[in-house]
């Protein structure tokens, strides 16, 4: 898979710096996500936003290359803020019953994101066509992973150290899976949801570490 670097195409051509040029960067940036949730990913051009956004197209590709680009800013910020919220969700965890409390809220949390956010599920859909978008995606997955694995290692099952750091990063990958299949509306896709919770409950964490880690 060819991975993003600084000079690949998904990157903005430049950062703005003066209050005008942030101004319209911004309105590119709304303006795009305003077009993606009414018409969808596939649908949208760079004309288009263009013309939603009051400027001449030639000042969208100033700053963005082609669609993808621009779709990197908005996941990278959406990923971001996610990843931040996923750490406040995970401060203090006292004891493995609130850690268990705290996977199934965070779970509840993304399904309700999947259902309800047309510009989530959009999204998804640039990642599962983009390979490098797809990447950024499979980035956030593996540190939101580790970020769980730092909290919540004290109350993970018995295993050596990088085996429960990889099992925290895959349960961050299958979860998007089964969040995705959800908001694809899939027949069984609630009961699959909670025998998840479950599942992943039972794969992260031991029982026996909560009196543990009180001590």
């Amino acid at each position: 898979m060819k991975l993003p670097n600084e000079a690949s195409r998904i990157s903005p051509r430049k950062q703005p710096k003066q209050k005008r040029s942030i101004k319209r960067f911004e309105t590119i940036l709304e303006s795009a996500q305003s077009l993606i949730i009414t018409h969808g990913v596939a649908q949208m051009k760079m004309t288009d936003i263009a013309t939603h956004a009051g400027v001449p197209v030639g000042s969208v590709y100033q700053f963005f290359p082609e669609k993808a680009a621009i779709l990197k800013v908005i996941l990278d910020v959406r990923l971001s803020a996610l990843t931040q919220g996923i750490k406040v969700r995970l401060t203090d965890v006292r004891s493995e019953a609130d850690a268990r409390a705290r996977i199934v809220d965070l779970i509840d949390d993304g399904a309700w994101i999947h259902l309800h956010d047309p510009l989530c599920r959009e999204l998804w859909i640039a990642t599962s066509i983009d390979p490098e978008l797809g990447h950024l995606q499979y980035q956030t997955h593996e540190s939101i992973g580790a970020l769980a694995f730092d909290v919540l290692g004290p109350f993970a099952s018995d295993q050596q150290s990088a085996c429960k750091r990889d099992r925290f990063i895959l349960a961050s990958l299958l979860t998007g899976s089964v969040l995705r299949c959800l908001a694809e509306g899939n027949d069984r896709a609630g009961a699959l949801l909670d025998e998840w919770k479950k599942l992943v409950c039972d794969i992260l964490l031991s029982p026996g570490k909560a009196a543990a880690a009180d001590r």
